[in-house]
């Protein structure tokens, strides 16, 4: 038998289970579209990892996600013609680097045995002395890859910023343009962190018990009602059943518009799987109704809130209900306030995104507003950082309604520590 024959016998060694977990998982988002947290829990489902394992690969999903643009230009700097490398062994590349660079407890030599293996599995592109030999150079930068000077090559700042903080240079120039410098720059540097750990005890039995030992953590940030927030990276004690995640952020931009002095009944248009539903069942507001056009979503909300009146439709197409006291709605947005938690985002949004989600948003706050009775409410809510879709879109909706006028404008303060952005605002009719 030839040398080269035998070589083709010879079978590549399996990836270790969390490197595969989050490789095809970011294929699904990154090759096919779709949103992270669903692409990595079908990368998860019946595999049956070791939760360690579990753990690591959500980490190198989403610090990927989040570093994407960092890292890629790091390995730009030994590999001249990044973009000629198949879509796939470019993000193995991309993973295994940002393994060597953020990740202390993984060693070097460990990230690129299994990205050189990796390589080994397309025959013929010669890639895995590459692989080799551009890792090995990136375990060897020293602490300046971590400052901004190193993505500094004189060009202008929105494309530096780009590079150091990982994010399209549109975001980059558009946040510039609405926030100034010191503001843009505290908003990218949020969106490269993980967010604050957000959990909710609403519901569960033993609520009031856990209360007290969740309050007394030296690591807590802050407490609405049965929501607490903690700092990111915080573990929290196992328990069954597992607390509930919510984001803190956003039950916050909802208090900021004083729920519990909203005329009733109450609708939630845009209600999803009622993050926002419960939090107004747990203040006792009532008659509430809640819609979604995505059945899956209204399911889960049906089975965890039957006394909410919950049914589908579209929030765009013209209100089903009538003589509302007030119309929540949680608008669906480009996201660019959550890309700590939805990095994802940045990657899957474009400019061109922004005018048909303006429509959407215009169209459904004027099919809210045929639901009110006179002296209703309309409470708007974002997750975006974005003048067009936050207060351009209210200054619009009061041009087209004169009688209206806006009461509460708010937005996450920048140091609330929770690197969630949310916009909020209330509106008379």
């Amino acid at each position: 038998m030839s040398k080269a024959a035998h070589k083709s016998k010879v079978k590549n060694r399996p990836l270790p289970p969390a490197r595969a977990a989050a490789l095809e998982a970011l294929q699904r988002c990154l090759g096919q579209g779709c949103d992270i947290q669903a692409a990595l829990d079908e990368a998860l489902k019946g595999k049956n990892l070791d939760p360690r394992d579990a753990a690591l690969a959500t980490e190198l999903a989403y610090g990927y996600l989040r570093l994407k643009g960092r890292v890629e230009y790091v390995l730009s700097g030994f590999v001249k013609e990044l973009d000629r490398i198949p879509d796939r062994f470019l993000m193995a590349l991309g993973v295994a680097a940002y393994e060597i660079l953020y990740l202390d407890r993984v060693p070097s030599y460990a990230s690129v045995d299994w990205a050189v293996e990796f390589a080994k599995s397309k025959p013929g592109a010669r890639l895995s002395g590459l692989f080799n030999a551009v890792l090995r150079r990136v375990s060897e930068l020293g602490a300046d890859v971590h400052e901004v000077s190193y993505y500094d090559d004189g060009s202008e700042l929105v494309e530096v910023w780009s590079r150091y903080y990982s994010c399209p240079t549109w975001i980059v120039r558009m946040w510039l343009d609405a926030y100034g410098e010191k503001k843009a720059q505290k908003y990218l540097a949020a969106q490269v962190q993980p967010p604050a750990l957000g959990v909710t005890l609403w519901g569960r039995e033993d609520a009031d018990e856990l209360f007290g030992v969740l309050a007394g953590r030296e690591d807590l940030l802050d407490i609405e009602g049965y929501s607490f927030a903690f700092r990111p990276g915080v573990s929290l004690q196992k328990i069954s059943p597992p607390l509930e995640r919510r984001s803190f952020a956003s039950r916050q931009a909802l208090e900021a518009l004083y729920p519990e002095q909203w005329p009733t009944p109450v609708w939630d248009a845009c209600s999803g799987r009622g993050g926002k539903t419960r939090v107004l069942l747990e203040k006792g507001i009532g008659p509430l109704y809640a819609s979604d056009v995505h059945m899956g979503r209204l399911k889960a909300l049906r089975e965890g809130m039957p006394e909410v009146g919950a049914f589908r439709a579209r929030a765009d197409a013209g209100a089903p209900l009538r003589d509302m006291g007030t119309v929540l709605l949680d608008l669906p947005c480009s996201g660019l306030g959550v890309l700590s938690r939805r990095p994802d985002a940045k990657w899957r949004r474009s400019q061109k995104d922004i005018a048909s989600l303006i429509k959407l948003q215009t169209d459904i706050m004027d099919a809210a507003a045929e639901a009110l009775r006179p002296g209703g409410k309309l409470a708007v809510i974002t997750c975006t950082l974005n003048p067009d879709e936050n207060e351009k879109l209210i200054e619009g909706f009061l041009e087209r309604n004169p009688g209206a006028s806006e009461t509460v404008r708010w937005t996450t303060p920048l140091n609330a520590g929770l690197g969630e952005f949310f916009f909020a605002s209330l509106i008379e009719k």
